[in-house]
């Protein structure tokens, strides 16, 4: 039995497959014959930790089965890190080849500098991917320096290198699964539970079949309208041409009412997709469109600013900078953690608090020797990791050289002066800082899963995602769409400076 669970935007997909069907299987089923396989390592983890929580009496390798594809792969095929292709190993083949590799940003890399981004890895990873000979991917991939006989060396070479003459036995992560789908090594479950389906690729597909063969009951979620990674191999029609009961989740616990209606309107153009009825939660909302980017907005509350690519976002990003915004951006804070710590530990020193040895530890970090700090006590070396320090202390045992009355970037002498001078800003526009910023800089891509507060969103394209929105418009409406829908309360959409934009979100 094929259960097909659709989850439009703020539906609670994860919840649901834990509380109504995890929940449910484990009073009859053990856990290690339920298998949960997220798309990312990120989101089985959460949904492991999630398990972890609403059932304290199982144990974490009870649920050995909650990971991604890919994990499983390796777990069955019983390998280590050290079966895994590295840095080295490319740059051994690299070498070996005396080519010039490529990556896909068009930069010619050299000698021993080969890496899975380069873009031959690219095309040969998305031949596997796609479950089809080199040559025809070769062919759908566009121009390439040295073309296909450049291709063909690579690929013999570093097939040699991995299962050939030399032998060394390495997998790169798609090996894992092609391996995993010539065995017999699918584990017999009885439950198979699939997220976020409409991201799998052929070869991932092919994984979750042999997967469904032997379990008794199978779960499958996803949502077609945020299907956003054809470009990577994803093949969401499967999802679409599935054959099992169908479930729609049909209320949204994030999205109110004036941007679910703004959502809906764009993915109803989409060509070929499963029609959905749902509703938002009890709140109107905003939607406040921008003729130019414009900060102010930003002074208070939870936000996040999306970006079709990194490019519009490097720009952002110079500008917040220069406003005296804290942020992040690709799991880093711009201010890093290290700092901060040593900022409010020199503070707690002149204030005569305490203060534990991690934080002693980055307020030294950031003191020059000699002058901060005496030689030989910077290290701390034999220094009590459980203690607690004040000044006084410091002053009179550990080497403190600093005055009480600096402030904390005349203590803190080795933070460059142009970081001093934007944490300053910072300080000044916050107060304090927060443990978390209120601004996160994402990518569309990067933000699935994701929602905030209030949601900017800059509808600026790039040259190739301009010339794919008018050859086909149904993929950047799709990656739009999922923008749209990351905002809980108010929605700001900005203008582009170009004459290349997503038009339809002003609609």
């Amino acid at each position: 039995m094929i259960n097909l669970i659709f989850g439009p935007p703020g539906t609670g997909k994860t919840t649901y497959l834990l509380n109504e069907v995890v929940a449910k299987e484990l009073k009859n089923t053990a856990p290690d014959k339920i298998g949960y396989f997220a798309f990312t390592q990120k989101a089985a983890k959460e949904a492991l930790t999630r398990a972890l929580r609403d059932f304290p009496k199982q144990d974490v390798k009870d649920f050995k089965y909650f990971r991604t594809l890919h994990s499983l792969a390796f777990l069955a095929l019983g390998l280590s890190e050290s079966d895994v292709m590295n840095d080295e190993d490319y740059r051994f083949v690299s070498q070996q080849l005396q080519v010039k590799l490529t990556n896909p940003n068009g930069e010619v890399l050299g000698y021993g500098v080969s890496s899975p981004n380069d873009i031959f890895m690219k095309v040969m990873d998305m031949a596997k991917i796609n479950g089809v000979k080199l040559y025809d991917q070769f062919l759908k991939s566009g121009h390439m320096q040295g073309g296909w006989p450049k291709l063909k060396l690579i690929s013999e070479t570093l097939h040699d290198y991995k299962f050939g003459s030399m032998r060394k036995f390495k997998y790169d992560f798609t090996d894992m699964i092609v391996e995993f789908l010539k065995e017999d090594i699918a584990p017999r479950l009885d439950v198979l539970i699939v997220d976020e389906a409409q991201d799998l690729s052929f070869i991932q597909w092919q994984m979750v079949d042999k997967l469904a063969e032997k379990a008794k009951r199978v779960y499958i979620a996803g949502d077609d309208d945020q299907a956003i990674f054809q470009w990577a191999g994803a093949r969401s029609e499967y999802l679409l041409n599935k054959e099992g009961k169908r479930i729609i989740l049909d209320k949204s616990y994030r999205l109110p009412l004036k941007i679910q209606q703004r959502a809906i309107n764009l993915i109803n153009r989409v060509k070929n997709r499963v029609q959905k009825q749902w509703s938002p939660k009890q709140e109107e909302g905003t939607i406040v469109h921008l003729p130019r980017r414009n900060f102010d907005h930003l002074k208070s509350g939870n936000w996040l600013i999306l970006g079709r690519t990194n490019y519009f976002l490097d720009q952002v990003e110079d500008d917040l900078k220069l406003l005296g915004y804290y942020y992040h951006r690709a799991g880093k804070s711009s201010i890093g953690k290290r700092l901060i710590n040593a900022i409010n530990g020199w503070r707690m020193l002149q204030q005569g608090s305490f203060i534990d040895h991690d934080t002693l530890k980055d307020v030294y970090y950031y003191m020059n020797a000699n002058i901060g700090v005496e030689k030989g006590y910077k290290g701390l070396v034999g220094v009590d990791q459980d203690a607690t320090f004040t000044y006084e202390q410091l002053k009179r045992s550990n080497g403190l050289r600093v005055p009480k009355e600096y402030s904390w970037h005349e203590a803190l002498d080795k933070v460059p002066e142009y970081k001093k001078a934007y944490v300053s800003d910072v300080i000044r526009r916050e107060g304090s800082f927060h443990p978390v910023p209120r601004i996160t800089l994402s990518t569309v891509h990067g933000s699935k899963g994701g929602e905030a507060d209030n949601v900017m969103i800059l509808s600026d394209l790039s040259r190739k995602a301009d010339e794919s929105y008018w050859r086909d418009k149904d993929d950047e409406r799709r990656v739009f769409y999922v923008a749209l829908t990351r905002a809980k309360q108010s929605l700001y959409i900005v203008r582009s400076k170009t004459n290349r934009e997503f038009r339809e979100v002003f609609l």
